[in-house]
């Protein structure tokens, strides 16, 4: 896989992901709640742009389409999702 492709839970440079809209920022995040497995990586490693559900645990995105100060957190998250629920789009 080259560096502009990558699977579920990294980058991606294509859009298509299930949920997330294009931004003027460069960078969107798309979650997809139904592969979240609540393990809580992303709430825990940046509060600014996930959540979790109180009732289910799953993830909950709070910033599509964060400030490039987010952006590095962005892609870790992405890279830390076990279950792959996490893509980041960079245009």
């Amino acid at each position: 896989m080259s560096d502009d492709e990558h699977g579920p839970g990294g980058t991606d440079r294509q859009p298509g992901a299930e949920q997330g809209a294009e931004g003027g920022s460069g960078l969107t995040i798309a979650i997809v709640p139904d592969a979240c497995c609540a393990m809580g990586r992303c709430a825990a490693t940046e509060p600014d742009l996930f959540d979790q559900d109180p009732d289910t645990g799953t993830v909950v995105l709070l910033d599509a389409t964060p400030a490039p100060a987010l952006h590095a957190s962005a892609r870790l998250c992405a890279e830390l999702c076990p279950c792959g629920a996490i893509t980041v789009t960079e245009s």
